[in-house]
This record gives structure tokens, C-alpha cells and sequence, in this order.
């Protein structure tokens, strides 16, 4: 594309989003009258009760949090086949797509394929893994229809979760069994070979029992990098279930899985000659499955107790590394409330890891198989100092077999306004304890071709122009990366038809993991030098801190056309000199921002538009990236609804980002069209 005619393209809808935003605003201060169209209203919404921020059912309007709540009336009408594709209309989160099959998510920053402090959970139960401290998102792929919503925090969340939530938390959390009844089908076919079929079955198993069924089988297509297929085409297939019993004063829900699947990928292995890479395909192998019990009993109106306990199975095999992880974790809390508004909650928590990991290529792992542990104690006090100001005091004592003891403090404060606004600030501490990779493997990182502006060669002790090739090694010694959180926030619900989430934070972070380069080490074939092994060693020398805000808005225009918009700046800042220091200062977008138009055009007739906005990141030379959603969706029946949705529909092809890693090749995710039957009896 001519750079005249792409630039004048961003402007006209640059121009068009601005003249929606100033709509948008003009309405929000103007006396208009509307109803709800959706299954809540703004009212509803905003006293929604969430459990992640504290571990019991609290309003959002009382949660002393940076928390947005992804509903299934949002999962539904995003457009969206996977979770990634929902988490773009949080705040504050970074997300992108790396290939067909990879993603890069993080919040409030320090993003990337490997991004590792992030806590990610279904149903309570982690998906983080120690491996290297992150999560595989190609395998988190659920039946969209059986979760209830998703709960995502910015911000530290560790004095109840525990370690690696610095900053946030994702909490998937599906449907009660109760509320599936029936029958559910759904296809779905659309360009670049993507297809897929999804069943859900409910029923009622006996007095105060219910039982969900799930499968799901799905294919994607390949993408593209400079014209040549990336072959990262993937198949998986996945089954599932969930028991429910709902007692009086004793509940107690049961959930298992397993999904098996192959992906492609493109990897380039270092070499000495040629280009210096050499880039080749390989298929992933995954499998693995989990199940999880857990039970709570209501004692009185002021105690009760739950236990949980789950076994989670992971295998993966492909050209860098084989592994498996079996994780056991057992949990148990008791809330109490001593007095009037006053809510006292404690546990513990134990969880043991099993490992097998054989390192391949521009990998190595010793010892390749580990077992480790982590116990803790938590405890949180919220107490009413006033009618409506709250104290909440908590911390979490944790030990793991790498650091040892970590203490993860919390204090927060919320005022109650009135019934429809709400004040909050919180400081928090939280570690990001290290992965195996961290602390007994290597990976290699980069290699910089003669002529690079790292490489000095030739020089005087090397006369020859060779490759420098960086290798991160692990560091037994290595300790635990900190934060200390500040962050404030208000919750409004403005009106009738419009309310308002606006955060601010800042972040000081210590002892985040850089590398000391060792001495170089030159490689020979016979006499002759072929390149210089530098070996960057894990320590933990790095300070700096991120600063920004994050605003959600709702408002419902008329009783067919609701508006969501979202928009997060930030700033980084790191101390540590040297190109380090410039790279990591510029590896992230300062602004982001969506706004969603979901509009009723008829009674069984839904018209839905999703914009989407990010900063250019110039280490990376990404330019800004502008994108379109558009779902038509019909419902002719209340057993049928079809859906047609175009997404990535800016661009024919275009690059989000690279991985951290040069051994792992992004694709240009492609413009793509799917329709989806679905059938409800």
C-alpha cells in the first residue's frame, strides 16, 4: 500500500472513532432516557458479584480492585472463537497474536510469548507453569458457551493467590451444570481452512444434581511471513464435564477434561553459515487433562468452610523440548464474619510438581526431571471502619522450593460514596518466584550477523567478521522478582445509562531478571573461528518502575444500542544503562484502546462492531495497528441462531508482534470471515 494512501486510510477512521467518542461523550452529559436491551443492566452490572478480588462474593461497586468482568452476554456478541480474543476488550491488558496458535498476553506491560506474571486460572484452577513461568494458550480453548464470565485483575493480587500474580489475575470461571440444561450444537466454517464443531449437553441427575457434558474439535488454517506459509495450521480435540450439587448449606462441583491436538510452527535453528538460520517446520504434539473437586459447606449465616483439590496432566513434544508436568494441589478456606460488615477470611494451600523435561534444540534443561513444592498460608481481614469506609489487611506466607520464604502483603481501602460510586486504593507487594528455566536451563536468546551493530567483529583479537550468538543460562541463586504496587481507582454508575471505571497505578519493581555476560567463548571448526558463544547468565540487577492509567465506559444510547469503551497509557521506565536499558524502554505500546457498538436492529437481529487500537512499538519497528471486528448475527427461532463475523478486517495480512525469542517465527495474521450455526434445544 502506497504510504500516502495508508496513512489517509488510519485518518479517516481515526477521524470517524473520534467523531463516535465525541457522540459518545455529548450523549453521557445529556438527560436521555433508555432501557436495557441486554440480559443486565448497567445497575446490575455494576453490582455484579465477583469472587477474585477476595476469595468471597463481593459487588464489584465494593471491590477495592482494578477488576472488569467479562459477562457471557460479552463472550456471546465479541464475535470471538477463543479466550485470547476476549481478553482485547479489557483495559489494561496487552494482548497479541503471534501465529495461528501463539499469543502473547500480559497486563500493565512486559509482554511477550513467554510473558510470566501473569496468573491465569479455570475454575481456581492454575494453568501457569513453572516451566518458564507462563502460560500455553493454544490448549486453554473451552466451549465459549460454558463460561459464566471472566474476571480479570490488573494489578497485584498475591496476598491471597500467591506468587507470579504481580500483575494480575485472569479467573475463568464456567456455568453451573444447573444452568445448562438442555442441548447445545455449534459449527462453524470460515476462510483459511478454519473450522469447528462444539457440543454441550445438561442435565438434571437427580435431587439437587446436575451434569454438564462438552466436546469440542476444531481446526485453523496457516498464516503467512513474506509471502511464504508459516505452516502453523493447528487440530485439537477436547471433552469435558462438570457435576454440580447444590444442598441447602452444602455445595460441592466436580470438573475434568482432556484434549489431544497437533500444531505447526516455524523455528529457526542457529547456524554458523548462510543467513545463520536455519528455518525449518515442526509439529507440536499436546495432550493432558485435569480434575478437580471441590466442596463448601455453609455452616451459619457468618461461617463457612470450602476444600478443593485438583490433579492437572500436561505433555507436549516438539523440536526444542519434551515435557510433562503433573501438578497435585490441595486448598482449604474458612470465612468468618465476627460482626456487621466485618468478613474475616484464612487458608493454606499445598501444591507439589512433578517435571520430565528432554531439551532439544537451543535448549537445555539439567537435571531434566524435578519435583518441587510450594505450601502457604493466607489471611485477609476486612473491617468496617466506618459505615462506608472499609480496611482490608492481608497477606500470604509462602514457601517454594527455590527462594524459600516469600511474604506478600496487601492493604486496601474502599469508600462507599453512595450507592452508585465508590473510591478505592490499594499497596500491594508481590513476587514472581523463578521458573526451571531461571534456575537450571538455558535457552538461546539471539544471534547478531557481522555488520550488527552488537557485533564488533572483526577486531583486533578476532580479525574475522563472525555471528555472535547470546545464550541465557540459568542461575540456581537466582531470587524472586518484586513489585510494590500503588494504585487508586473510582466506580461509577453515572446514571441510569451510563457508568465509568477509571484506575491509575504505579509500579516499582525490583530484582527483575537480567544476564551478566560471561567471557566470551569462541568456537572453532578446526583452526578456523566460526563464531563467539556469549553466555548471559540469570541474576537479578534490574529496577525500574510503569506508571498509566486504565478508563472502562458504558452507555447504553437507546434501548437497541449499547456502547463499550476502553483505554489504558503507559510508561515504562528501567534503570540499567546501555542499549538494555533503551531496548526495554521502548518494548511496549504507550496507548491502547477499543470501543464496541453492539446494536439490536430488529427483535431477532443483532449488528455488533469492534474497534480495536495499538501504539506502535519501536523496538520492534510495529507500527500502530488499528483493527475491525463485525458480527451479524440472526436468531430466527429460539432454538437457532446464525452468525457471520469478520475480524482482522483492516488488513490483508499484518504482523502484531515478534517473540521475545528469536528462535520462534511470528506469522501475518490474515484477514478472516466464519459463519456459525448454532442450534439450543
Amino acid at each position: 500500500m502506497h504510504p500516502n494512501i495508508q496513512t489517509h486510510t488510519y485518518f479517516i477512521w481515526f477521524s470517524r472513532i473520534l467523531v463516535s467518542l465525541n457522540i459518545f461523550f455529548s450523549i453521557l452529559l445529556s438527560p436521555v432516557l433508555a432501557n436495557d436491551f441486554l440480559d443486565m443492566s448497567l445497575e446490575e452490572l455494576i453490582n455484579l458479584e465477583v469472587t477474585s478480588a477476595a476469595k468471597t462474593p463481593t459487588p464489584l461497586l465494593k471491590t477495592p480492585g482494578a477488576i472488569h468482568v467479562i459477562t457471557k452476554e460479552d463472550i456471546r456478541r465479541s464475535g470471538a472463537n477463543s479466550i485470547p480474543e476476549l481478553l482485547k476488550m479489557v483495559p489494561g491488558m496487552n494482548v497479541a497474536q503471534l501465529d495461528s496458535n501463539r499469543w502473547a498476553i500480559s497486563a500493565r506491560g512486559f509482554n511477550g510469548e513467554f510473558a510470566n506474571k501473569l496468573l491465569v486460572m479455570i475454575d481456581g484452577r492454575s494453568v501457569y507453569t513453572p516451566v518458564f513461568s507462563g502460560v500455553y494458550w493454544d490448549v486453554q480453548d473451552l466451549v465459549l458457551a460454558e463460561i459464566e464470565r471472566i474476571e480479570v485483575i490488573r494489578g497485584p493480587g498475591a496476598s491471597l493467590w500467591g506468587s507470579n500474580a504481580v500483575n494480575g489475575i485472569i479467573n475463568i470461571m464456567t456455568r453451573s451444570a444447573e444452568t445448562t440444561l438442555g442441548s447445545q450444537v455449534s459449527a462453524w466454517a470460515g476462510t483459511g481452512a478454519t473450522g469447528g464443531l462444539s457440543v454441550m449437553q445438561g442435565s438434571e441427575i437427580g435431587s439437587s444434581s446436575y451434569l454438564r457434558l462438552t466436546a469440542k474439535g476444531f481446526t485453523r488454517g496457516v498464516n503467512q511471513l513474506n509471502g511464504r506459509d508459516t505452516d502453523d495450521d493447528m487440530t485439537m480435540g477436547r471433552t469435558g464435564f462438570r457435576w454440580d450439587y447444590i444442598g441447602s448449606d452444602f455445595t460441592g462441583k466436580t470438573t475434568g477434561s482432556f484434549y489431544q491436538g497437533q500444531e505447526g510452527a516455524n523455528f529457526d535453528q542457529v547456524s554458523y553459515k548462510g543467513d545463520y538460520h536455519d528455518r525449518f517446520n515442526d509439529d507440536i504434539d499436546m495432550k493432558g487433562g485435569h480434575l478437580l473437586s471441590s466442596w463448601s459447606n455453609q455452616f451459619s449465616e457468618k461461617s463457612s468452610l470450602s476444600f478443593q483439590v485438583y490433579f492437572d496432566y500436561t505433555q507436549r513434544k516438539g523440536a526444542f523440548y519434551d515435557e510433562k508436568l503433573q501438578v497435585l494441589d490441595v486448598e482449604f478456606q474458612h470465612n468468618y464474619e465476627p460482626g456487621p460488615g466485618h468478613k474475616f477470611t484464612w487458608g493454606g494451600n499445598l501444591r507439589a510438581y512433578f517435571d520430565d523435561l528432554t531439551a532439544h534444540a537451543n535448549v537445555f534443561m539439567d537435571p531434566e526431571d524435578d519435583q518441587y513444592t510450594q505450601f502457604s498460608l493466607f489471611v485477609q481481614d476486612d473491617y468496617p471502619l466506618l459505615k462506608d469506609l472499609t480496611l482490608t489487611l492481608g497477606t500470604k506466607v509462602e514457601h517454594n522450593d527455590f527462594t524459600g520464604w516469600e511474604f506478600q502483603p496487601n492493604a486496601r481501602l474502599l469508600w462507599e460514596i453512595s450507592q452508585k460510586i465508590s473510591l478505592w486504593g490499594a499497596v500491594s507487594r508481590a513476587v514472581r518466584t523463578p521458573s526451571r528455566l531461571d534456575s537450571n536451563g538455558g535457552i538461546v536468546l539471539a544471534l547478531y550477523p557481522p555488520g550488527h551493530e552488537l557485533n564488533p567483529t572483526p577486531n583486533a583479537e578476532i580479525p574475522l567478521a563472525i555471528p555472535i550468538i547470546v545464550t541465557f543460562q540459568g542461575n540456581d541463586e537466582f531470587e524472586s522478582e518484586v513489585v510494590t504496587a500503588y494504585e487508586l481507582g473510582l466506580r461509577s454508575l453515572v446514571s441510569d445509562h451510563a457508568s465509568i471505571d477509571i484506575a491509575l497505578f504505579w509500579n516499582n519493581y525490583k530484582k527483575l531478571r537480567t544476564g551478566s555476560n560471561l567471557p566470551p567463548n569462541i568456537v572453532f571448526e578446526g583452526d578456523l573461528p566460526v563464531a563467539i558463544d556469549q553466555v548471559s547468565f540469570a541474576n537479578n540487577e534490574l529496577e525500574g518502575e510503569t506508571y498509566g492509567i486504565e478508563a472502562s465506559m458504558e452507555y447504553q444510547m437507546t434501548d437497541d444500542w449499547k456502547l463499550i469503551g476502553a483505554y489504558s497509557y503507559m510508561e515504562m521506565k528501567f534503570d540499567f544503562g546501555g542499549q538494555l536499558e533503551e531496548f526495554l524502554n521502548s518494548f511496549y505500546a504507550n496507548h491502547q484502546a477499543s470501543i464496541q457498538s453492539r446494536l439490536n436492529l430488529s427483535h431477532n437481529v443483532e449488528a455488533d462492531i469492534w474497534v480495536t487500537y495499538t501504539d506502535e512499538i519501536e523496538v520492534q519497528n510495529q507500527p500502530e495497528l488499528w483493527d475491525l471486528t463485525l458480527r451479524l448475527g440472526w436468531q430466527p427461532s429460539p432454538t437457532w441462531q446464525l452468525e457471520l463475523v469478520g475480524h482482522n478486517l483492516l488488513h490483508d495480512h499484518k504482523k502484531q508482534l515478534d517473540s521475545e525469542i528469536i528462535s520462534m517465527v511470528s506469522s501475518e495474521i490474515e484477514r478472516g470471515v466464519f459463519l456459525r450455526l448454532t442450534c439450543q434445544f
